[in-house]
């Protein structure tokens, strides 16, 4: 390893710190390691979500992070000692991983928040066995590399990142869109809103695995230096370095100087018998050397005055501590994949709460945005007679809206047909399709095309306007009950 190649100076450092320099690493390399994260969540999204479920494709690049972030730590590694580094070298080093770490780092140690702190162990150092116990062990030991904490804010800052990026996407939207529809329709949204929620999750993790991988490796690296002397064996190679032609001259000078002296020595002989009494004595002082005599129990020795052996019970109580450890785990994972049920069966939490304004909406008929040409305060009482009068002043635009009004809102309470606000007229024509009769179904299609003929194409539709509202009358006419039985 070497240390005169890193691009820190290896020196003690306070978590905090280490945190700092952190960014200033990552803002060096974060085009790649963006790169190199997407290029493994992505196709395993895709896979997933095409053969099984969206919503289960981003569950699976979560649960697959301590998988994903290997090649990132592999990346830093290199880079921190500035070392050529490819991409594709680094999504080689998957390769190498062993089974039963990632299978402990996915099961077991999934939700720990040290497994940036310890995966140097496994990865660079490649320990296993008892070794890699003990390693962890000095590595933790009188130490607070605080990755608890470290964890918490990465967790938090892909939440934000999430919500932020989510909020702008809504923004960018056309005004057509109610945010606030949205919200409530989140569990029935389309699937191309499931899709691209999910690619916003996996945009937001990417963009903060590397802080996290990174924090974690610059804390490893900051607790070899306190137990290996970096700092101090990194000057003293400087300084070789820089006065190597002195250190030369001087080792020289002082050479021959012992050279130089009398072989016969006339120092006074010193009496070692006299010296180790007044040693003796100094100890015997009650006053100049304190002791204090301390007790402690050891657990390990056998009584002199017992026959019988009290270890077994120390190790029974150690086992029944193992059992409750290995206790809580399968709890843990029994509660997770209740959670992972739970959200497949009722995608979500909300699915089944009823929010005061959610059904105060539901209340009311839901009119696409589209064809929302008049306020509802504004309609007139009777949709079909204003629709004839206004389409007779030559206001087809407005005649069509009024009956688009009344049609939908039918459609509406007879068939239960769910509409957005966001919705297209072919969005619309498909949620009628899947629940009026196919003889209402023909009316709206000369009802839509009628309407698109006026609003985009700007031209006098070529209907016979009578006949279409006699239709829609007809129609809109019939009781739930005959409704049912067509």
């Amino acid at each position: 390893m070497e240390l005169n190649r890193l691009s820190f100076t290896p020196r003690k450092r306070s978590a905090y710190e280490t945190f700092d320099l952190t960014v200033l690493l990552v803002k060096q390399h974060i085009v790649a390691l963006i790169t190199l994260y997407l290029m493994m969540a992505v196709p395993v999204f895709l896979i997933v979500g095409f053969l099984l479920n969206w919503g289960i494709g981003g569950f699976v690049v979560w649960w697959l992070k301590p998988v994903f972030e290997r090649p990132l730590l592999d990346y830093m590694s290199k880079a921190v000692f500035n070392q050529p580094v490819k991409i594709s070298s680094s999504l080689k080093s998957l390769k190498q991983l062993k089974v039963a770490d990632m299978l402990a780092h996915l099961t077991i140690f999934r939700l720990s928040p040290n497994r940036a702190f310890l995966a140097p162990v496994e990865q660079l150092e490649r320990l296993s066995g008892e070794r890699k116990t003990k390693r962890k062990q000095v590595l933790f030991a009188s130490t607070k590399p605080k990755q608890t904490l470290w964890m918490l804010f990465c967790v938090h800052f892909e939440f934000i990142l999430l919500m932020g990026i989510s909020a702008l996407t809504i923004a960018l939207v056309p005004h057509s869109f109610s945010a606030q529809e949205a919200m409530y329709q989140i569990f029935e949204a389309p699937i191309w809103v499931e899709i691209a929620f999910n690619f916003i999750y996996i945009l937001s993790i990417s963009l903060v695995a590397p802080l996290f991988v990174t924090g974690g490796f610059l804390a490893y690296l900051h607790r070899r230096v306190e137990l290996e002397g970096w700092d101090l064996e990194l000057a003293f190679k400087n300084i070789r370095t820089r006065l190597a032609g002195v250190v030369s001259a001087v080792a020289l000078l002082i050479l021959t100087t012992f050279t130089l002296q009398p072989s016969t020595s006339y120092a006074e002989q010193i009496d070692k018998q006299a010296v180790k009494e007044q040693v003796t004595a100094l100890y015997n002082e009650p006053n100049v050397i304190e002791t204090e005599t301390t007790w402690l129990p050891n657990i390990e020795a056998k009584a002199s005055s017992s026959d019988s052996d009290w270890s077994w019970l120390i190790d029974v109580f150690t086992a029944i501590g193992q059992m409750f450890g290995m206790l809580v785990w399968v709890l843990v994972g029994l509660l997770v994949i209740w959670l992972v049920y739970y959200l497949m069966q009722k995608r979500g939490f909300f699915a089944n709460l009823s929010l005061p304004e959610r059904s105060k909406v539901n209340e009311e008929s839901v009119i696409p945005t589209l064809f929302a040409e008049i306020k509802s305060k504004d309609l007139p009482t009777d949709l079909i007679a204003a629709a004839k009068q206004c389409f007779e002043q030559g206001q087809h635009r407005l005649a069509l809206a009024y009956l688009l009004h009344h049609a939908l809102t039918w459609a509406q309470q007879r068939h239960e047909v769910r509409l957005h606000r966001s919705m297209t007229e072919r969005e619309c024509k498909g949620a009628i399709d899947a629940k009026v009769p196919s003889q209402g179904q023909a009316i709206f299609a000369r009802l839509f095309s009628a309407w698109v003929t006026v609003a985009w194409g700007h031209k006098t539709p070529d209907i016979d306007f009578i006949e279409l509202t006699e239709q829609i009358t007809a129609m809109t006419a019939e009781t739930k009950e005959q409704a049912r039985e067509a």
